[in-house]
C-alpha cells in the first residue's frame, strides 16, 4: 500500500491518500470512522450493484445509504435536494461522516453536499474510476452542473481522507478505463514529459494492478504538489491542471443532449487536442509536440473530434465558461510537453477555435 499526504496551509485540512489494492475491508483501520456518530454511504446505482454490500459490511455501524442514478446528467441541483433529503430524513447530525463510493459524479455531488449540510460534515472519497482516482476525487473541488454550465455551482471542501483501491478497475467497462487515461495523460503534458513518456502508446488494459497503483500515484504526486501551492486556484499554479477543460467542458455539457453523450475524460481528450492545436496556432506550441499530444491522446483509445457538436455551440459555451474573467477567456496551453502556462488571451477566440476545431 502507498500513502500520499497532502499538506495544505490549513493544517486541520491537510488527509491522506490511501492506494492500494484490496484496502476496501480495512476502510475502518485505515480511515477512524469509529468517532462519528452516523456513516452514510452515498454511490450509484451501477457501483452498489458490484460494492455496496462489502462496503457497507466494512463499515458497519447500520449505515445510511443513499444511491443515486449514474451518470454525469444527475449532476444536478435535484440530485443534491434528494441527497440533502436523506441526511435531513437520516437524522445525521454534525458528527456524522458521508463516504463517497463511486466516480467523479458521486465524489463531486457528495462532497458538496456534505459542505454545505449544517454547514459542513466531514466527508471520504473512495473513487472507484481510474479517472476519479487520479483526477476528481482528489483535491477538494465539488459541485454541480447548473443552466447548461459544467460546475458552476460548488465549493472548494477537502475530505477527511481518500482511500484508491484498484480492485475497483476490474469491474469497469473499457471505454471508462480509456476515459481515465485522458487525465493520466494530461498530468505528463503539464508537469512531467518522462511520465507522459511512460504511459503514451498504452491502454488501461495492458496495466497490471503493480503498475496501475504506480500510475494511480504517479497522477495523484503531480495534482497534489500543484494542489498544494493554489489550493483555491487563486495564485494561478493550480490553474494549468484546466488545461483541455475550457473546451472539454463545453463539448461534454452539448453532448449530454446528444445521442453520444461523452465522457469527462473523453471530452478532455478532445478539449487537450484542440487547445494544444490553439497554442500551436498562437506560437506557443511546436508543430511536433502538438502532434505528438494529438497522436498520445488518439493512440489511448480516446476521441479527438466531435462532428456531431457544432463548433459555433462550442464558442458559445466557452464564453460562458467558469474559468473566465471580466468577459475574458483565460487559456490553459501547452508550450512544451512538460509545461502549461494559465492566463493565457488569444485574440479572436470565435475564428481560432474554429480553425483549430477544424483542422485537428
Amino acid at each position: 500500500m502507498e500513502k500520499i499526504l497532502i499538506k495544505l496551509d490549513r493544517q486541520c485540512l491537510s488527509y491522506p491518500i490511501y492506494i492500494g489494492k484490496n484496502l476496501l475491508g480495512n476502510i475502518v483501520g485505515l480511515i477512524n470512522l469509529n468517532g462519528y456518530s452516523q456513516v452514510m454511504v452515498l454511490t450509484d446505482n451501477v457501483v452498489a450493484g458490484f460494492w455496496l454490500k462489502k462496503i457497507t459490511r466494512a463499515v458497519g455501524k447500520n449505515a445510511v445509504v443513499a444511491v443515486i442514478k449514474n451518470g454525469e446528467a444527475e449532476k444536478n441541483i435535484d440530485t443534491v435536494r434528494t441527497i440533502w433529503k436523506k441526511m435531513v430524513q437520516s437524522k445525521l447530525d454534525r458528527r456524522s461522516v458521508v463516504v463517497n463510493l463511486g466516480g467523479g459524479v458521486v465524489c463531486d455531488l457528495g462532497g458538496f453536499c456534505a459542505g454545505t449540510y449544517m454547514r459542513g460534515i466531514d466527508f471520504v472519497n473512495i473513487p472507484t474510476t481510474l479517472l476519479s482516482q487520479v483526477d476528481a476525487g482528489v483535491g477538494g473541488k465539488t459541485g454541480l452542473n447548473f443552466f447548461g454550465i459544467k460546475n458552476n455551482i460548488g465549493i472548494f471542501n477537502q475530505p477527511k481522507a481518500v482511500l484508491t483501491d484498484v480492485v475497483f478497475l476490474s469491474t469497469l467497462p473499457e471505454r471508462e478505463l480509456i476515459s481515465g487515461m485522458a487525465e493520466v495523460i494530461k498530468h505528463g503534458i503539464v508537469a512531467d514529459k518522462k511520465y507522459f513518456e511512460s504511459v503514451v502508446g498504452k491502454k488501461p488494459v495492458d496495466f497490471s494492478s503493480k503498475e496501475l497503483i504506480e500510475i494511480v500515484k504517479k497522477s495523484c504526486l503531480i495534482k497534489t504538489a500543484i494542489m498544494e501551492k493554489d489550493e483555491k486556484e487563486m495564485l494561478g499554479k493550480r490553474k494549468i491542471l484546466n488545461f483541455g477543460h475550457t473546451v472539454g467542458h463545453a463539448i461534454e455539457s452539448l453532448s449530454q443532449a446528444t445521442d453520444r453523450p461523452l465522457l469527462h475524460g473523453e471530452a478532455v481528450g478532445i478539449g487537450m487536442v484542440i487547445e494544444s492545436k490553439l497554442a500551436c496556432l498562437s506560437g506557443l506550441l511546436k508543430e511536433k509536440d502538438y502532434l505528438r499530444i494529438k497522436d498520445a491522446i488518439k493512440n489511448a483509445g480516446l476521441p479527438i473530434t466531435t462532428p456531431h457538436i457544432p463548433v459555433k455551440k462550442i464558442i458559445k459555451k466557452i464564453l460562458v465558461d467558469k474559468k473566465n474573467q471580466s468577459g475574458r477567456v483565460l487559456w490553459s496551453l501547452p508550450t512544451a510537453i512538460g509545461q502549461v502556462e494559465c492566463n493565457k488571451e488569444i485574440l479572436s477566440v470565435n475564428k481560432m477555435v474554429k480553425i483549430a476545431y477544424e483542422n485537428n
